[in-house]
């Protein structure tokens, strides 16, 4: 079962450039807002690589906390493990055929800067958020796992990890990266993903 879940996860990633799904920068350039829905276009702005770095750098955090602190875990820490990361993959997985299927544009490409920032294709795509994903998918799992340890972490951390992976998508949204249903959209995906791998898994 592992590895028929690795194995999709990198079919459905590397599905759009095999099957020559992206799609070339739309024909506008800057486009038009007003196409953009109401409760949406409030975050069309020019990225802000702050809050983009930022955003990276607490989805590596969660990574790292989550990965490390279910590797001291016992019984069965390679199981765990294996969940955490197939949760992650198979989220990455569908993030980035969605991505490919839908070609939402970014928030970028409503403004001036359009035509700069138009390309390659991973910063013009937008639905879903693969941050917001992967990070719910990671918080997620190791959520679920804690009920499978012997030891669970407290309560705090486990609350801690998902509030981690909502501020990622927030910082997304704040580096104009991605709209707001992008975001919650990404959430939803990471979370759904994770509890279907549990379910298959155990």
């Amino acid at each position: 079962m592992d590895g028929l879940l690795i194995v999709g996860a990198a079919a459905l990633n590397f599905a759009p450039d095999l099957f020559n799904l992206n799609p070339g920068p739309p024909d506008c350039l800057p486009c038009d807002p007003d196409n953009v829905p109401f409760f949406d276009r409030w975050a069309i702005a020019e990225p802000r690589q702050t809050w983009d770095r930022m955003s990276t750098a607490l989805l590596l955090g969660i990574t790292a906390v989550t990965t490390l602190d279910l590797a001291r875990r016992e019984p069965n820490r390679i199981v765990q493990l294996a969940a955490l990361v197939e949760s992650a993959a198979v989220a990455a997985g569908l993030t980035n055929f969605l991505k490919a299927a839908t070609a939402r544009n970014r928030p970028v490409l409503y403004t001036e800067a359009a035509r700069d920032l138009a390309d390659p294709a991973g910063s013009r795509l937008s639905w879903p958020s693969g941050h917001t994903s992967t990070a719910f998918a990671l918080a997620t799992s190791y959520v679920l796992n804690m009920s499978r340890v012997e030891e669970p972490a407290p309560k705090s951390l486990q609350i801690g990890v998902m509030a981690a992976a909502a501020m990622v998508g927030a910082l997304r949204v704040a580096a104009a990266r991605h709209f707001p249903s992008d975001v919650v959209s990404g959430a939803a995906l990471g979370i759904g993903t994770a509890f279907v791998v549990h379910e298959i898994r155990f």
